[in-house]
């Protein structure tokens, strides 16, 4: 039976097994009709959850399902990764709640406006570096040095360190080799752990979202060293490696669809549902875990305390019960399935309102600065998939 065989295919389904990058969207596509809570016995078990419905329940549900997870992620660069729980992304109300409220102002309209002249400057300098050439790989030569810089000024680094860390960000989603991925992680997490240290002496306890954190008091304590460092960590991934996935997605895109790309060359108010519509297209936030608590049913599926979830939230923005014609990349959607691009409850991107400015200005300056780029003939452009989804290596040339 078809139900059967997609259920053994899925039970090998391992989402850092970069095998699976070609069939992704087919195999979800598959889940969301046949087996919508579907396990997988890679990492000791999980389940795959694939429907808009499913998942939004999941990150609605904080006393049911924690983000605390185990196994399932990316960051076993930093020490003691797996037992140790990061201050807001892997935190459960009241606690998440505490976090948030630290740090929601630091992400506001106003604050993030704050950004944009320092956001356009830095991408005025590498995009007027990079048009004049015809040519480049976009993820190391523009999606991986703006998104760099801009989370390192957010992250308060000061202005003469802000490269350094910029550098090291770049060489892990664009290194030489895998040695190099790993001096560049080693490097990330020393980075941060100096910074982390030298906010404890700050008598300015607030004024960026690394300090803020450092000298906060939720439920009653600070946060300790390992959690500090894991914390800063994920906040350079989540600001800086969706990002660039999204821009490289974006990109890519751009090049495959010369029709939409002239049309929001002629209309730039276009450039806010671009944005909207390839974060549903390709969410750069792929899969992320949660931990079940208490005995519960989804999808038809029982569940036990300690069982681990994947919500594939890529899945989710292309759930035909709520998005027509989910494959086809288009502007003129009314809508885009809850905007689970962004994310779901408690968690939703906190960030999302200065995500969209930078892509909002990047994309506005590479359409001005090369309105006609294409995908360099002879090369094939290599996508990712996993808790991120986006491009490793994408070669265009333009006119």
């Amino acid at each position: 039976m078809v139900g059967e065989s997609l259920k053994d295919r899925v039970r090998s389904f391992d989402h850092h097994d970069q095998s699976v990058v070609p069939t992704i969207h087919t195999l979800l596509a598959e889940l969301r009709q046949g087996c919508p809570v579907a396990r997988s016995e890679a990492y000791d078990g999980f389940y795959v959850v694939s429907r808009q419905d499913d998942i939004v329940t999941v990150a609605k549900d904080g006393e049911t399902f924690s983000a605390a997870v185990q196994g399932l992620g990316a960051v076993a660069m930093v020490p003691d990764a797996e037992t140790t729980r990061a201050p807001l992304f892997e935190s459960d109300p009241p606690v998440h709640t505490g976090w948030r409220n630290v740090l929601q102002g630091f992400f506001a309209r106003p604050a993030v406006r704050a950004h944009e002249q320092f956001i356009r400057e830095v991408t005025d300098q590498v995009i007027d570096e990079v048009a004049p050439r015809g040519r480049c790989e976009v993820v190391g030569d523009i999606a991986a040095r703006i998104p760099s810089v801009v989370i390192a000024e957010v992250m308060g680094v000061p202005r003469h360190r802000q490269q350094e860390l910029a550098r090291l960000a770049r060489d892990l989603v664009a290194p030489a080799s895998v040695q190099d991925a790993h001096r560049a992680g080693a490097g990330l997490v020393e980075f941060l752990r100096g910074e982390i240290a030298e906010r404890r002496d700050r008598e300015d306890t607030g004024g960026d979202v690394l300090t803020a954190v450092v000298h906060a008091e939720v439920d009653g304590r600070r946060a300790t060293d390992a959690e500090l460092l894991k914390y800063a960590f994920l906040m350079v991934s989540a600001g800086f490696l969706t990002t660039v996935d999204t821009i490289s997605s974006l990109m890519l895109q751009l090049a495959e669809d010369p029709a939409t790309r002239r049309r929001v060359v002629a209309d730039r108010t276009l450039v806010p549902a671009l944005i909207e519509e390839i974060v549903r297209h390709e969410s750069a936030v792929a899969a992320t875990g949660r931990t079940v608590l208490a005995e519960t049913t989804l999808g038809g599926v029982d569940l036990h305390p300690g069982d681990r979830l994947l919500l594939a939230w890529g899945s989710g923005t292309r759930d035909e019960r709520y998005v027509d014609d989910p494959a086809t990349f288009r502007l003129d959607r009314q809508q885009r399935g809850r905007d689970l691009g962004w994310g779901s409850g408690v968690h939703r991107c906190l960030g999302m309102h200065l995500a969209r400015l930078e892509l909002g200005i990047v994309f506005d300056k590479v359409l001005t600065a090369m309105p006609e780029f294409e995908v360099e003939p002879g090369t094939v452009p290599e996508r990712t998939y996993g808790v991120l989804r986006g491009v490793r290596h994408l070669n265009l040339r333009w006119s």
